[in-house]
């Protein structure tokens, strides 16, 4: 998700809304509409996971690498930007989930304790490229980073592996006709699916919807696994896969 959270500033919170469910403001201020000027920018960024309540959960126990906003709590403001359309909807935290509201973010002030892209947390995953050796990489970890690394569209994740990596792939891949890139084998020869474009291999927590960094033992044995590129040939008995060392200058230096 591609959000923005807005908070109370207590200082200029002059008629003590903070802290105070949907229904309050018309007690305490006379209207019933969010008045956007009290609000800070405490974050922005993209969150891995996909509902309010995840991402309640992530700003009230489980704070990004780094956020300095207060826990989520009642009287914050969510705004999340719709990655198609660019369209930005607003949700305000209320004592039991989220109300749809109208918010004015221009009307808003960054708070001294925002958040930056370049301060999130980062993980080490391991990039395959099409035609290419595996390549070690560091990316925020945000959904829009990950997207950029299989050229856009949506996520896919894969888990054949007897450990906690994910293959994580374009969703459309196979739709859209990007090349073929690795073979995934249930035994040796028998091919139990093609991973179609760029992908990358990261640990995966289905728990909390979350990926992190593969370890160093894990890193190592899958450059091995997908050391070699793969080439695929349609032939009138299926498809052939021939493996290749690639030339220096295909190599990521």
């Amino acid at each position: 998700m591609n959000v923005r959270i807005y908070q109370i500033n207590m200082k200029r919170d002059a008629n003590n809304v903070a802290f105070m469910n949907y229904e309050s403001p018309p007690k305490f201020q006379g209207s019933s509409e969010i008045d956007s000027s009290l609000y800070d920018k405490v974050f922005e960024g993209e969150v891995n996971c996909f509902t309010l309540e995840k991402l309640y959960e992530i700003f009230n126990l489980e704070h990004p690498a780094g956020y300095k906003g207060r826990s989520m709590s009642v009287s914050d403001v969510v705004e999340i930007i719709d990655g198609n359309t660019g369209k930005s909807y607003f949700h305000f935290c209320d004592s039991f989930g989220f109300q749809k509201v109208d918010f004015e973010p221009e009307k808003t002030q960054v708070s001294d304790r925002f958040l930056s892209l370049a301060e999130q947390e980062k993980i080490s995953v391991l990039l395959v490229p099409v035609g290419k050796s595996p390549i070690v990489k560091e990316i925020p970890n945000t959904y829009e980073a990950m997207k950029a690394l299989v050229g856009g569209g949506g996520l896919d994740e894969y888990m054949p592996f007897e450990d906690d990596a994910a293959i994580v792939c374009n969703r459309d891949g196979k739709q859209e006709k990007l090349p073929m890139n690795r073979a995934v084998y249930k035994e040796v020869g028998e091919v139990a699916d093609i991973i179609h474009g760029d992908f990358f291999i990261a640990r995966s927590n289905v728990a909390d919807e979350k990926y992190s960094s593969l370890s160093g033992e894990q890193l190592l044995k899958y450059k091995r696994l997908f050391r070699y590129p793969e080439r695929f040939h349609e032939t009138a008995h299926g498809i052939e896969i021939e493996p290749f060392k690639p030339d220096r200058a295909d190599k990521e230096r």
